[in-house]
C-alpha cells in the first residue's frame, strides 16, 4: 500500500532504529541487546523492525505470546526468541517445534514442555521468572529454587536463564529498584543459571549495574525516552522511530456560532476555515483528544475541533491559510520545526507511550521510510 491509498498511515524510520540500537548497546555494554518485539512491536510492525534490529546488532527477541514467536519464525527469523508470556495448554508442542525459548512457572508446566521436547527430539531453553515486586508472573526466592531443580531433573529441559523485571526502573526512586535487583542476585547466586536478565528500557538507563548478561529494550528501542522527568543523557540521543500522518479530505467555511462534528461540543467564534482529515479513533486516534489535541499543517499547529469521528477528525486550518485539500496533517512526528511525539499525547490522555503506539488500529499501514540497509 502507498501513502496514496491511504488516509491515514505510519511511517517506520528504520534509520531511527538502527539509531537506537547503537545508542542502546553502547549504554548496555559489554552486556547483550534483545529487541523486544511483543505486540507487533509496539505497533511499528514486528518483523520489519526484528530484521532490522537483527542487522544492526541485537542478539535476541522478546515477545509474549507463542504466536507471535511463531509468526517471527514463519517470516524466516532464527534467531533465539524468547515467549515472556506463561506457557498455555496447547504452547509446549508448538514452543518446541519453533524453538522458542519458554518462561516456567510450576513443575506442572516444566513437565509439559519436558514431555513436548522429548516427542520432538529436542531440548527446550527455559526461563525462570523471579518476582522483584511487579506481583505479576514471577516467583519468590523459595519457589524459583525449587523449580530450578525440578527443570534440571529432566534431561530435554536446559535450565538457560533466570530473569526478573522492575516494577519502577522508571521512577526517582532508584533505591527501591536497586533493592529489588540486590534480592535477585541473591536468589540467582544458587541457581546457578548460565545468563541472567533484569534490565528493561528504564533501568537500561537508570540502573546500569542491572544490565548482566543481556537487556531487554522495549519502548526505547522506538525511541521513547521511558522516563523523560529523569531523562537520562544517553536517552536523549533516542530518535523516534514511528510518525503518524492523515490526509486532508476536505476543508468546508464555517461560520462564527456554527458547530462541528457530532453533538455540537465545539463552535465557532469566529468564521473559520475547517479541515477535514482521514483518521478517526477507528484508527487509534482517541476521542479523548476532542477538545484539546491538535495536529500539524505546513509546519503549523491546527487543533482539533468538534468530536473526533470513527473515520474522521476536524481541525482548524484559519491560521493556515495555504492548507490545501491532499496535504499531509501530522499527528505524531515531525513537521518544519514544530513536533508532536508520542510522550505528548500521552500526556494528554493521562498515559504513556506504549499505549499510544500500540492502540494504532492495524488498518493503518505501516511504511518504512528511510534507509532499509
Amino acid at each position: 500500500m502507498t501513502v496514496s491509498s491511504a488516509t491515514s498511515w505510519a511511517e517506520i524510520d528504520l534509520s531511527a532504529l538502527r539509531h537506537n540500537v547503537d545508542v542502546l548497546r553502547r549504554q548496555a555494554f559489554p552486556a547483550d541487546l534483545a529487541a523486544v518485539v511483543k505486540a507487533d512491536a509496539y505497533g511499528h510492525g514486528a518483523n520489519t523492525v526484528a530484521k532490522t534490529a537483527l542487522k544492526a546488532g541485537v542478539t535476541s527477541l522478546c515477545v509474549f505470546t507463542v504466536r507471535e514467536a511463531i509468526a517471527l519464525r514463519e517470516a524466516g527469523i532464527d534467531a533465539p526468541v524468547l515467549c515472556m508470556g506463561p506457557v498455555l495448554r496447547d504452547d509446549p508442542a508448538l514452543i518446541a517445534e519453533h524453538d522458542i525459548a519458554a518462561v516456567v512457572d510450576s513443575p506442572d508446566t516444566a513437565a509439559h514442555l519436558a514431555a513436548a521436547a522429548q516427542t520432538a527430539g529436542r531440548s527446550i531453553r527455559i526461563h525462570i521468572n523471579i518476582d522483584s515486586g511487579m506481583q505479576r508472573y514471577g516467583l519468590s526466592h523459595t519457589q524459583a529454587l525449587d523449580l530450578a531443580e525440578t527443570v534440571r531433573a529432566f534431561d530435554t529441559l536446559q535450565l538457560e536463564a533466570a530473569f526478573t523485571h522492575f516494577p519502577d526502573a522508571g521512577n526517582a526512586n532508584r533505591a527501591a529498584s536497586l533493592a529489588a535487583f540486590r534480592r535477585f542476585q541473591q536468589t540467582v547466586s544458587h541457581m546457578d543459571a548460565p545468563i541472567r536478565h533484569a534490565a528493561a528500557s528504564a533501568a537500561i538507563f537508570s540502573l546500569p549495574e542491572a544490565s548482566l548478561d543481556f537487556v531487554r529494550a522495549g519502548i526505547a528501542l522506538y525511541g521513547m525516552d521511558p522516563a523523560p522527568p529523569l531523562a537520562h543523557p544517553e536517552a536523549r540521543g533516542l530518535r523516534p522511530v514511528m510518525s503518524w500522518r492523515t490526509t486532508l479530505l476536505a476543508i468546508r467555511d464555517v461560520s462564527a456560532g456554527e458547530s462541528v462534528s457530532y453533538g455540537g461540543r465545539w463552535t465557532a467564534e469566529r468564521d473559520s476555515r475547517i479541515g477535514v482529515t482521514g483518521v478517526g479513533y477507528a484508527d487509534g486516534l482517541s476521542r479523548s483528544l476532542s477538545p484539546g489535541g491538535e495536529m500539524l499543517v505546513r509546519g503549523q499547529r491546527a487543533p482539533i475541533r468538534g468530536a473526533i469521528c470513527m473515520d474522521s477528525t476536524m481541525i482548524d486550518l484559519t491560521t493556515v491559510p495555504y492548507a490545501e485539500i491532499g496535504d499531509a496533517a501530522t499527528i505524531i512526528g515531525q513537521d518544519g520545526s514544530e513536533s508532536v511525539s508520542a510522550w505528548d499525547l500521552a500526556r494528554q490522555l493521562d498515559t504513556i507511550p506504549y499505549e499510544i503506539f500500540t492502540g494504532i488500529s492495524a488498518r493503518v499501514p505501516r511504511l518504512v521510510v528511510g534507509d532499509p540497509d
